[in-house]
């Protein structure tokens, strides 16, 4: 470039560096709005592929939810009868499970399989079930094991799906992959879009648009670390393995389940509305360098034309000849005598000739045809003095180029008689190439602003009107040109933007360049729409004018309303979701109130009348608390039996709730029937300045509700201590798993013949002992252990333990003293209770009566004829049966008899200061009398002082239990004092 502008002259110079320097600005100006419109497609195109992957795995997860339950609602009653009826079990699954694949279309099958995958029911097992039950096809939160595809009938792909039974059990199910098809089939993804669902291994399971040839196969997971925890992730521009595409992607990943759902937007296809716009501003930077190059090179002509002149002088030329190199002006004579052309040195440029003078005839021989008749007639008019010669005509030069000449001549009278005709002829031939240069430009510029795509328009700046418009315009608008040309910009927007206008003008005018903005256009219908506005200032003909590009983006700013409204917004009630009410109550930077309303049943309404039904009476509700949320704060909606209900310390909180437990506690009406819901509301403060997100306190707010379904109350604030139990359960819940094969023991209370004192059995008790020596009280976690079904593993590991203690005492010279173990209703009628003695008793070497077991009145009258069943199989094995605590129950005493019962422990309550209290003796008289009178051995419980003991030794009763008599202890313990009562004895 250094070189170049050497060899050019001083304006060439100027005037390329100045025409540069400008090129580079507007291509800066055309690259900034290339860019930034590229980046704003980018940025729209993830967005959406991030709505589409959330939106297909919150669906996905929905479905496998649904799933899972029915999968559980299955195995339970496969497990109750193969406890119940393991002979008959199979048989009556299968009719079991005709219903349910009957129900459930999308389900190819169900079948019960063992450890091994092989079926115990009617169905195909699958023996590669052991090599994929492991913890990566698991996700945290779930039971549900998830294989890899399999083919069925050589066309369609299932998803097997294993739920563990018991140890050597299996639930194994079969989805079609077309359900999961389904989930994700018919969203907008344009026609190189693409929402997929992987496994955890890389296998499609799904894929939309729909590809047979893909589904089943496996590619490589792009990051697969996410999966099996809750995350949304942004992938950018990537490259599809499964046909080469690139797209604009995102993932979505639950925690519940090791699924992906991949959601990209077809790059090109993304960009496609992009390109237009490159290529047009590259045909302008390309027609503006092209003008800049020509002009460049027109002006370094004429200057080295001038160079040429100016060296001409420098050698000695008259003035008068470098006057007339400069304005390529050349004089002439003609004689009237000679009939010769005579002309200045300087027509031999013009000419094409080396001689002075030519025959005129010869002359009019190089005038082009087309001006040959008329020259000829102008030259005799004035040779004749009739006129003067003023002409411009072309002449062609030897070599065939042509050159616009101007003449000017006159006849002059040299002496007395003689004449001739002298004048000048000046070369234009310039003149008219740039004219003719200047008019292509201008079609080109006119070309290019009239078939713009984009509506365009120049106005001046003082008066509003418009100057110019394009056809975009005229079709966008529906104005006609000349109706445009005798109106103002005015006349195009609402009458509220007119200020706005005109400060825009006024920041142009200073040198502002402003940043393109949205404004609302009004057409000639009156429909008004939004445009993004470009200004710039320019000259047009010779004044201050301003340029605009209106570009229409209406529909793409809806569109982007929709995403936004979407996001934050419950569809189908068109409440907000809580992560908005979230950010809300965030942003709102003074104290509010939380309630959290749990409304139990409203899903049911859905299950069990239909989802018209359901949704109807959700709208209702809905409707009733956007009211209460309209008067005083927000409302917010989390699927699918929870809202949210926010207001500011602005409004009397007590009229807020009492206003909200009024409105849930109504009920509601349905199509044909009112439903009545059972409320539970949490409330939770926020205060300025405690340091909370909105998200903390929702959650305490749920805490609360949570509280107030458990306490059968309608309404309870959040109280940190009930957050700290809550919070001490959940760890000590965390801790019993481990603890029962490493820190549980067993203590035993000897049960003593009442008459002589002497053994008859011994009650295992359950402790759990602690680093500090202390013990955590049973009634701290037997409960939790029920709740959270821990109890099922905690029982079996107290029967082996007792089973294992029975084994000791044996060896110890104490076989003939049985061991009572206590079980839990949940244990009794959920595990397979008699299985569990058996092979305790069969591992150990234990012979029939060496256990007993206990159980309570209360947990017998929950199913008496399971439980009836229950206790005679425990008698089959030789396992005695005791009622605990009898007398505290509401069992009917004419059922009781027919349990098979062989011991009723009298509850400690009734043996209190039985000696001295009248109530307690009656009690304990009547309680002897019935179970005597039942065939039974009676134990009394709580046996703690010697009156005590001999009121119940000479009333009949059998055996006794209580500190009295010994308390619990260690086996060893109680072997060291049962051998030293021996050696007493």
């Amino acid at each position: 470039m250094a070189a170049l502008s050497r060899m050019l002259v001083r304006p060439q110079r100027a005037l390329l560096w100045g025409g540069m320097l400008l090129g580079l600005l507007f291509a800066a100006g055309l690259a900034t709005m290339l860019a930034s419109d590229f980046q704003r497609r980018q940025d729209v195109a993830q967005r959406q592929s991030r709505t589409l992957a959330v939106g297909s795995q919150r669906l996905l997860w929905l479905e496998m939810r649904n799933l899972e339950r029915a999968m559980q609602g299955v195995g339970a009653d496969a497990a109750q009868l193969f406890r119940s009826v393991p002979g008959q079990a199979p048989e009556l699954l299968d009719q079991n499970i005709a219903g349910v694949l009957h129900r459930h279309a999308e389900l190819d099958s169900i079948v019960v399989v063992d450890q091994h995958g092989r079926a115990l029911t009617s169905g195909v097992g699958d023996l590669q079930l052991p090599l994929w039950v492991d913890g990566q096809r698991r996700g945290s939160g779930s039971d549900l094991y998830l294989g890899p595809p399999q083919r069925r009938d050589g066309l369609n792909w299932v998803l097997p799906l294993a739920l563990q039974l018991e140890q050597d059990r299996w639930l194994l199910v079969r989805l079609h992959t077309s359900e999961l098809q389904r989930i994700i089939g018919g969203l907008d993804i344009g026609t190189r879009g693409v929402v997929s669902i992987s496994d955890v291994e890389g296998h499609v399971l799904a894929r939309s648009p729909m590809d047979g040839n893909v589904v089943g196969q496996r590619f490589g997971l792009a990051h697969r670390e996410a999966l099996g925890s809750d995350a949304v992730r942004s992938l950018g521009v990537e490259t599809s393995p499964v046909d080469g595409v690139a797209r604009i992607s995102a993932m979505s990943t639950l925690h519940q389940y090791p699924l992906a759902v991949y959601a990209g937007l077809g790059h090109r296809e993304v960009l496609a509305a992009w390109w237009p716009y490159v290529y047009a501003s590259v045909a302008m930077f390309l027609l503006y360098c092209g003008l800049l190059a020509g002009l460049v090179w027109g002006v370094g002509r004429a200057a080295r034309r001038q160079h040429v002149l100016a060296e001409e002088l420098r050698t000695g030329h008259a003035e008068l000849l470098l006057a007339h190199q400069v304005g390529h002006v050349c004089t002439w004579h003609v004689d009237e005598d000679a009939c010769q052309l005579h002309w200045s040195p300087l027509a031999r440029e013009i000419f094409g000739v080396d001689v002075d003078a030519l025959p005129l005839s010869e002359f009019f021989q190089r005038v082009h045809r087309e001006d040959g008749v008329r020259m000829q007639a102008a030259f005799d008019r004035a040779f004749a003095g009739d006129a003067v010669l003023d002409e411009v005509f072309r002449i062609v030069l030897p070599g065939g180029d042509v050159r616009w000449v101007s003449a000017r001549g006159r006849r002059v009278m040299i002496g007395d008689r003689q004449r001739r005709m002298i004048g000048a002829m000046t070369d234009i031939s310039e003149r008219y190439l740039a004219r003719e240069r200047a008019d292509q430009a201008e079609r080109q510029f006119r070309l290019l602003f009239d078939r713009n795509p984009a509506p365009f328009w120049v106005f001046d700046p003082d008066t509003l009107r418009f100057l110019e418009v394009n056809q975009a315009a005229v079709s966008q608008y529906g104005y006609t040109r000349e109706e445009f040309l005798a109106m103002s910009i005015l006349d195009i927007r609402p009458r509220e933007g007119w200020e706005e206008i005109r400060g825009a003008i006024a920041e142009a005018r200073i040198g502002e360049v402003q940043d393109a903005k949205i404004r609302l256009h009004q057409r000639k219908d009156g429909t008004v729409f939004e445009v993004r506005a470009h200004l710039s200032r320019l000259d047009f003909d010779g004044r201050a004018a301003c340029l605009v590009l209106a570009e229409d983006v209406s529909e793409r700013l809806a569109y982007e309303r929709e995403l936004a409204y979407h996001a934050s917004h419950h569809p189908q009630t068109g409440l907000l979701n809580t992560r908005a009410l979230a950010e809300a109550l965030d942003e709102c930077g003074e104290g509010y109130t939380v309630a959290f309303i749990q409304l139990r049943g409203l899903r049911l309404i859905s299950d069990a009348l239909g989802n018209d039904i359901g949704d109807a009476v959700l709208q209702a509700m809905a409707t009733r608390l956007g009211g209460l949320g309209a008067r005083f704060g927000w409302l917010a909606f989390q699927p699918a039996e929870d809202f949210v209900f926010a207001f500011s310390d602005a409004h009397d909180a007590q009229n807020a709730l009492d206003a909200l437990v009024q409105i849930v506690s109504e009920p509601v009406r349905g199509q044909d029937s009112l439903h009545q819901f059972e409320p539970s509301i949490g409330v939770a403060v926020h205060a300025p300045g405690d340091g909370l997100l909105a998200a903390q306190v929702v959650g305490m707010a749920a805490q609360a509700a949570h509280s107030a379904r458990a306490e059968g109350d309608v309404l309870a604030r959040f109280d940190p201590s009930v957050n700290a139990r809550l919070a001490e359960r959940l760890r000590l819940a965390g801790r019993i798993h481990n603890a029962i094969d490493a820190e549980f023991e067993l203590y035993f209370q000897p049960i003593c013949h009442a008459s002589d004192g002497t053994p008859a059995a011994l009650e295992a008790l359950l402790r759990w002992p602690q680093a500090d020596g202390s013990f955590i009280p049973p009634g701290d976690f037997i409960q939790l252990c029920e709740d959270t079904g821990l109890i099922l593993a905690l029982g079996r590991w107290v029967i082996r333990a007792a089973a294992q203690a029975q084994r000791q005492l044996v060896d110890a010279g104490w076989a003939d003293l049985p061991i009572a173990v206590n079980v839990s209703a949940v244990q009794f009628f959920n595990s397979d209770l008699v299985g569990e003695f058996g092979r305790a008793m069969e591992e150990f070497g234990l012979a029939r009566g060496a256990l007993q077991v206990e159980l309570t009145e209360s947990s017998l009258m929950r199913k008496p004829a399971q439980a009836m069943q229950t206790m005679q199989r425990l008698h089959e094995q030789g396992i005695c049966v005791s009622l605990d605590d009898f007398g505290t129950g509401f069992s009917s005493m004419s059922y009781l008899q027919h349990l098979p019962l062989d011991i009723l422990k009298i509850d400690r309550s009734f043996v209190a200061d039985v000696e001295i209290n009248p109530r307690n003796a009656s009690i304990c008289r009547a309680l002897l009398s019935l179970g005597h009178s039942m065939g039974l051995t009676i134990i009394a419980e709580g046996v703690e002082t010697p009156g005590q003991l001999q009121w119940l030794a000479a009333h009949g009763c059998d055996q006794v239990q209580g500190y009295l008599l010994g308390r619990p202890a260690p086996l060893k313990t109680v072997i060291e004092r049962l051998d030293a009562v021996e050696v007493v004895l």
